[in-house]
């Protein structure tokens, strides 16, 4: 799902510093084709017991196909083991999750994202993994510290980092070469903006700026701010951040090179198949860079891939690596064993990671990692790459957010959609987003 105009709630995550991918390139050997289910006493359970694993997760087609087949794959090695998936887009998805934790029915194995993660902690809904760690059925040796500690709580870990990814800037190459233009590798929104003038100009093709509390994050950070100051239960940014945001957005749908307001509706729930980049409507997008997969495979041209933008007068450097999501086996399944080896599976196998095809980020794991490079194809490779360029600068993530934070950024989203209604001014938009944005947090955090 991009994450562009429309705002999308996957939040932020921990700090993984720069030796993560420096390992994962720089790692020798080969792990062997199939490693799930290799450890003694990794499941008390009969290996001829039939199990149906329930496991549920978002995303778009792409995402689907890859993990169908990679459960597939699973089955063929573990006849006795048999799935029940549950998929669905961004926004269903975590309303399913909570209707299930509600009525203690999740699955056994759910997709985390770290908006969310510490809060079904905290309800004890996730199960502790150290046992399964110390034992060797969950095998992280080949994982950087960092990036095991992204899915740690209270010191125990309850979450698997899926895949390392970042935030970008993923462009319809062909339409720049087109119009005799080129984007820098990381450009500013003036550079973004003269861009989109000339476009509609040359080609009469819109331009889809960043519109998500990413967008707000990344500018807080070129000014040294934070989106949350989690600690104090409050928001990290400024006033004049949060009026910079809204004055882009209102800056936008009053242009003649912006997306209109009914396009801007439509891909609202659209997905990557119908956004505006895939259709031809937009030539630029902001997602994380483990989409571009899925971008690819719904527009033909050739894509290519910068960093986030950066503000103009930008004082510090914005971009980070960042978990793209998590797998958590939950504290009600009845076959954490086995679930625990499916996530080993998809960390630590050569099987595994052919049908994943990277699309959840670059595998965590540095064997797997180097496994890969031989087989990457254009487009995973350039993702490979473009984590390869993000390490070299990036700086430290945010803390992880706090409680409410999925109530502010729907907050930021209601707020958006007002000002490109023209319901809000600028003005009235950022200073009831810093009033209404704090009082939320104050309150959930009594």
């Amino acid at each position: 799902m991009v994450k562009s105009r429309t705002i999308f709630r996957r939040g932020a995550a921990l700090l993984l510093v720069s030796v993560l991918v420096i390992g994962s390139f720089s790692a020798c050997g080969k792990s062997e084709k199939t490693q799930s289910g290799a450890i003694a006493g990794n499941s008390s359970k009969a290996e001829d017991e039939t199990q149906k694993i329930r496991i549920a997760w978002w995303g778009n087609q792409v995402r689907n196909d890859t993990t169908l087949a990679a459960l597939d794959a699973y089955t063929k090695e573990h006849p006795n083991v048999t799935f029940e998936t549950e998929f669905s887009d961004w926004s269903g998805y975590w309303d399913k999750m909570a209707t299930q934790a509600a009525s203690d029915n999740l699955p056994d194995i759910i997709q985390q994202d770290y908006a969310y993660v510490a809060q079904y902690q905290e309800k004890e809904q996730l199960a502790n993994l150290d046992s399964y760690v110390s034992s060797g059925a969950l095998k992280v040796a080949d994982v950087n510290d960092s990036v095991l500690e992204a899915g740690k709580m209270n010191g125990s870990l309850y979450a698997v980092v899926a895949g390392v990814n970042a935030v970008s800037s993923v462009y319809n190459a062909d339409m720049l070469k087109k119009a005799g233009l080129t984007i820098s590798e990381h450009p500013t929104y003036s550079e973004i903006k003269e861009l989109a003038k000339k476009i509609k100009e040359k080609l009469g093709v819109s331009t889809d700026m960043p519109a998500s509390e990413w967008a707000v994050q990344m500018m807080a950070r070129d000014k040294g701010e934070v989106l949350f100051d989690s600690k104090n239960g409050k928001l990290g940014i400024s006033k004049e951040t949060a009026l910079q945001y809204f004055k882009d957005i209102d800056e936008e749908i009053n242009s003649d090179w912006g997306l209109t307001i009914d396009v801007l509706q439509e891909a609202s729930t659209a997905g990557v198949e119908g956004s505006p980049m895939a259709t031809g409507k937009s030539w630029i997008t902001f997602p994380g860079s483990n989409q571009i997969s899925a971008i690819r495979s719904a527009n033909k041209d050739k894509i290519d891939i910068a960093m986030y933008p950066k503000t103009d007068d930008a004082a510090k450097e914005s971009m980070y690596l960042r978990p793209s999501m998590f797998w958590c086996v939950t504290e009600a399944s009845k076959n954490k064993d086995t679930a625990v080896d499916v996530i080993n599976y998809f960390t630590n196998s050569e099987t595994a990671q052919d049908n994943l095809k990277a699309e959840r980020g670059v595998p965590i794991s540095s064997k797997m990692a180097k496994y890969m490079e031989p087989s990457l194809d254009e487009v995973q490779k350039q993702q490979f790459d473009y984590i390869a360029k993000v390490t070299k600068v990036a700086t430290p993530i945010d803390p992880p957010y706090p409680a409410g934070s999925n109530e502010v950024i729907t907050l930021l989203g209601d707020l958006t959609d007002s000002v490109r209604y023209r319901e809000s001014t600028p003005e009235d938009a950022a200073a009831r987003f810093m009033k209404e944005a704090n009082e939320i947090l104050a309150k959930k955090g009594q």
